[in-house]
């Protein structure tokens, strides 16, 4: 049985002008870190998972743990579909290089 790998890419932007709002902003990038997240770029993460439905379930965690305030988006996207992203300036971090579908395959 193969898999149909996806990737969750999430978008925010969250208030920060007050100390109060920092620390929801901390809580909640913590939280996805501690879910498995890792940062793409500042404000944009991304996660890998086997199929739909495990994406779906993580989805569902996020709405869970999203603050009131700000901007949060989701675009799930196939594996294929998000190698085919461009880079137009920067490089590839050593985590995209690590967290690929073949760091789920367990012999």
């Amino acid at each position: 049985m193969g898999y149909n790998y996806m990737r969750m890419l999430l978008f925010f932007d969250l208030p920060v002008k007050i100390k109060s709002q920092r620390k929801i902003y901390s809580k909640f990038r913590k939280a996805l870190i501690e879910k498995g997240f890792f940062m793409l770029q500042y404000s944009v993460y991304v996660k890998i998972y086997a199929n739909r439905d495990a994406a779906d379930t993580d989805k569902n965690i996020v709405k869970r743990l999203a603050p009131e305030k700000g901007n949060i988006r989701i675009m799930i996207v196939t594996e294929k579909q998000f190698a085919k992203m461009e880079i137009l300036i920067g490089g590839v971090s050593n985590q995209e290089k690590i967290l690929t579908e073949e760091s789920f395959i367990i012999l």
